[in-house]
């Protein structure tokens, strides 16, 4: 792993690992669909903002409706469905339970890769999914 790499993996477990504090936060004053509403409207102003600036707006007639489609269906499933849910947890549970629980998605996603993408599991990411698996069964008896 290249140092920038490092770097980049350092901020974005420190911006994660802090954005539930600063949800639970806000979400002791509102609920779920409010906070969620703020939270993404917030964030897509800045991306609007920033995909204009940086002139990626220029790329969008290129794609084609696959990749849109894509994008449009993980919005709703990740950014709309999955950030619900988990703020609906975060507003009643412990932090420190709910986010090691939910960042089990991965586990999910090597699942599905195999059934719809074809992919292969391989025994390192065979022995990842039971050390999950167990991590799981840990936390939900703590």
């Amino acid at each position: 792993m290249s140092s920038k790499a490092i770097f980049l993996w350092l901020l974005t477990i420190f911006f994660w690992g802090s954005a539930p504090l600063l949800e639970r936060m806000a979400l002791k004053g509102m609920s779920p669909l409010l906070a969620l509403a703020l939270r993404t409207g917030f964030a897509a102003i800045l991306l609007v903002l920033a995909v204009l600036i940086g002139g990626e707006y220029k790329s969008v007639p290129q794609l084609g409706r696959k990749e849109l489609g894509a994008a449009l269906a993980s919005g709703i499933v990740a950014g709309v469905l999955g950030m619900f849910t988990y703020f609906s947890l975060l507003k009643t549970g412990q932090a420190s339970k709910v986010v090691p629980l939910t960042a089990a998605y991965p586990l999910v996603t090597a699942i599905l890769s195999l059934l719809i993408l074809g992919e292969r599991i391989t025994l390192m990411r065979f022995s990842g999914i039971i050390i999950t698996i167990l991590g799981l069964i840990i936390l939900l008896r703590s």
